[in-house]
């Protein structure tokens, strides 16, 4: 059964997944399908690994007549090219909501764990380069692959600092490659990427102070004399929300981020 067929039988799609298909962006997964008592299974095996889908069904006077409900989906990939006691060694899974969360997931783990090589990234699409970030941001890094990028690195002492180099992915990680080194940043760690010029960078750091938040018109910074603001929500920053121009915190700032 498909996962157009299941949607047929009532089951929800996720939009995102409905439009990475309809695009193209990825292959449909050569599933075979299992119905079980109480239970529907996909099941994708290949060379390297084994990827299931379980489906728990609704029995009950509630369920329409002629239509199939799944309450929850559980999925797993397990690995076969080194085994635990001969049985596959099970790298990651979880539970979902649709079967089409759960298809993304599988997609996007066989496209991280798998070297490319292997020819998975047709399955896994822009899951492959779908990350999320220290900010609970979700990014598609693909712009990135091939440029000159810089990272914002929150550190375990919550200090931050900056990782620059050439960008490219390996498995779950960032890769940035300089001529002498090669730094790997795992992507829960970044607070912010960019492929902006150093030049761009430098211009960004005169225009706006380091003491900036990133919030509104906000800056960790104490009210002084010539400070149009006032005192912030959190102590030790300065608000400028609706205040004129601060001649020493936006001196030089372009109007419309004085809105």
């Amino acid at each position: 059964m498909s996962a157009q067929e299941s949607t047929r039988m009532g089951w929800s799609r996720d939009a995102r997944t409905t439009r990475i298909m309809s695009e193209g962006l990825a292959d449909p997964i050569p599933w075979s399908y299992t119905d079980l008592p109480g239970v529907l299974q996909w099941t994708w095996v290949s060379e390297h690994f084994v990827a299931s889908i379980r489906g728990q069904e609704f029995v009950g006077d509630a369920v329409e007549q002629g239509r199939r409900h799944v309450r929850t989906y559980h999925w797993e990939l397990s690995d076969t090219i080194h085994r635990q006691q001969g049985l596959p060694r099970l790298l990651v899974e979880g539970g979902a909501t649709t079967f089409e969360e759960a298809e993304s997931r599988i997609r996007e783990h066989v496209g991280k764990a798998y070297d490319r090589s292997l020819g998975y990234l047709r399955f896994a699409g822009p899951w492959a380069y779908t990350f999320t970030l220290a900010t609970g941001e979700v990014v598609d890094v693909r712009e990135f692959i091939g440029t000159r990028t810089t990272a914002r690195v929150l550190m375990a002492d919550r200090s931050e600092r900056t990782v620059s180099g050439d960008f490219s992915v390996h498995h779950y990680e960032f890769c940035f490659s300089t001529p002498s080194t090669v730094s790997n940043v795992v992507p829960e760690h970044v607070l912010r990427l960019s492929n902006r010029s150093e030049a761009a960078e430098r211009a960004s750091e005169l225009t706006r102070l380091r003491t900036y938040t990133g919030v509104g018109r906000i800056y960790r910074e104490e009210v002084r004399s010539g400070c149009t603001g006032r005192p912030g929500f959190d102590v030790g920053t300065v608000d400028h929300a609706g205040a004129p121009r601060c001649p020493l915190h936006e001196e030089g700032l372009p109007e419309h981020l004085l809105r």
